[in-house]
């Protein structure tokens, strides 16, 4: 019978969740950084959060549906305030940390004796919560796609072994819940697809073969069901035009890649989890291009030890062999088969951290009666380490001026740090460092795209046409440079060759700018009646812009105010 109080049965929950918001609570002020701003602040989410059937329209997303609509939903309850977001963001971490104490509390009880349960359960929820690893899937908005997939992941495993020792009516419950946390997790992030293999390797450890083998096939059931939207990805993937134009290395080779990445898994990703220093969110990954290398070796040879030692331990000691299988078939090892321009990102090691805490608790709960205090030392440490990584996420500013100087070889902090200055008015700072990221890769095309902006805005009309058509001939199917070049033809009276320029623009996709401007082309050609219906179809493209309505308002009344149009 258990006799423990009510305190303290709550208290473990308590501290977890303390833990998790006082290491993050100073992350709810910070601002919008990085791909926040194209991926949350698009027109696609902005126009989706305009009512909650609208959002609710995501889920028909073929990608990260779940991660899109909590977006949605957080912009129709608190708007585009990035604290709700953060905020969001810390909760969701919280809720990770108390679903990896009940993971640990279930492993302990099936594997672990019972004096060292208790401690083994809270040392890999604190170590979740305060880790300075997971700083990138919390601190960072974009990040959530990692975190929130983790909530359902975390979840279908925690269901799976709550059902495992349940009775018939109860287990069928438990696996069944388990099921849609498991595609919601998968609808949340695609690199869920490895929650089948965890799964089973909690079951071939359990001694249920049968299910074990059944749930290995299962990510092939998705592959094969999912193959033409997984090709297109693929191929989107390693064009990433956006990545590359903004100063991302282009995606290696097949070949390449995976070595490179094997590399990085254990020189980067694992050592990040023992040694958490020089955290990045631009590392530079020397590409790998033969099995002979040197380092591309040692990562083999550490990988097959980590395997080894999880086959050795699942007859002596099945907590180490479940938080090895928790590492080694997480969501890192799905992005070995998907090639991406940054090898290396943080936030996607949010998951696998499972297996880390797991492993680490269980070598502490070994100290005997020195256990809790070593625990203490640590959170208090990794908290501290994590409170001062959390500085780098506060805005453009610290997050690019600790990439640059991490990675000097790389030029997209100097153009990601270019626009942090541009947008704050520093335009002299801004141009030094477009400059600097052109030196380093001449055909950065945002960085011209960036510097045509601060050239119109000096009226420099020379400088901006110079670096736009730069722009144009590197990235011909960038919009953008068509319609900037095309207001340099409006600002010299020259509508004619502007609307050539617009057309080209909507070749290539429609948008609101485009029909602006032709109207101001079109009001210069004096065709006033065409330039009238070309200002309303721009307002009906983004009702949602403010600016753009005034913006219209004010074009359509100076046509009215010269009598050419009622």
């Amino acid at each position: 019978m258990n006799t423990r109080s009510p305190l303290k049965l709550f208290f473990p929950y308590a501290a977890i969740l303390g833990l998790a918001v006082t290491v993050y609570a100073s992350t709810a002020g910070y601002g919008f950084v990085f791909d926040d701003f194209p991926g949350i602040l698009n027109a696609h989410m902005i126009a989706s959060a305009a009512s909650l059937p609208q959002a609710v329209r995501l889920l028909g997303e073929p990608w990260r549906a779940l991660t899109q609509l909590s977006y949605a939903l957080t912009i129709k309850i608190a708007g585009t305030n990035p604290q709700a977001f953060h905020i969001t963001n810390i909760l969701i971490h919280g809720l990770n940390a108390l679903l990896v104490f009940g993971i640990a509390q279930r492993a302990a009880g099936f594997w672990m004796a019972t004096a060292k349960r208790e401690l083994f359960a809270l040392t890999a929820a604190s170590i979740h919560a305060v880790h300075p690893i997971y700083s990138e899937g919390v601190a960072y908005i974009w990040g959530r796609s990692s975190s929130l997939c983790g909530s359902f992941y975390f979840g279908a495993v925690l269901l799976v072994m709550a059902g495992y020792r349940s009775e018939d009516r109860k287990k069928y419950l438990w696996y069944s819940l388990a099921l849609v946390a498991g595609f919601l997790a998968w609808k949340t992030k695609e690199e869920a697809i490895t929650l089948p293999l965890l799964i089973a390797g909690f079951f071939a450890l359990a001694g249920c073969w049968r299910v074990a083998g059944g749930l290995i096939l299962l990510p092939l059931g998705l592959i094969a069901i999912r193959w033409n939207d997984i090709t297109r990805l693929t191929l989107n993937v390693r064009e990433n035009q956006s990545a590359v134009l903004a100063g991302a290395a282009p995606v290696l080779d097949r070949f390449s890649y995976s070595l490179t990445y094997v590399k990085a898994l254990v020189l980067y990703y694992l050592r990040m989890f023992v040694l958490p220093l020089d955290q990045n969110v631009d590392p530079h990954i020397e590409p790998v291009t033969t099995v002979l290398d040197p380092l591309f070796l040692l990562s083999v040879t550490v990988l097959i030890v980590l395997l080894v030692w999880s086959v050795v331990s699942a007859r002596q000691n099945r907590v180490i062999s479940f938080g090895l299988v928790a590492l080694l078939v997480s969501p890192l090892l799905a992005y070995l088969f998907m090639p991406l321009a940054d090898v290396v990102a943080e936030h996607r090691i949010y998951i696998a951290g499972l297996g880390f805490d797991l492993l680490l608790a269980s070598l502490l709960t070994r100290s005997g009666r020195y256990g809790l205090p070593i625990l203490s030392a640590l959170v208090l440490v990794l908290g501290l380490m994590t409170l001062q990584r959390n500085q780098v996420w506060a805005n453009g500013f610290t997050l690019w001026k600790d990439a640059e100087q991490k990675s000097p070889k790389s030029a997209r902090p100097h153009v990601n740090l270019g626009l942090a200055y541009q947008s704050a008015g520093a335009s002299d700072a801004a141009v030094a460092e477009y400059l600097h990221a052109l030196s380093i890769n001449p055909k950065l095309t945002a960085a011209y795209v960036n510097l045509a902006g601060i050239y119109f805005s000096r009226n420099d009309l020379t400088s901006a046409e110079s670096v736009l058509k730069r722009a144009a001939a590197l990235s011909p199917s960038l919009q953008e440079t068509y319609i900037d070049l095309a207001i340099i033809e409006l600002r010299r009276n020259q509508p004619g060759e502007a609307l050539e320029l617009l057309d080209k623009a909507g070749a290539l996709d429609d948008s609101y700018l485009i029909h602006l401007y032709r109207g101001d082309a079109l009001t210069q050609l004096d065709r006033a009646e065409d330039a009238a219906r070309e200002y309303d179809q721009a307002g009906k493209l983004r009702p949602d812009l403010s600016e753009l309505k005034a913006q219209v308002t004010e074009r359509l009344q100076k046509l009215r105010q010269k009598g050419v149009i009622r």
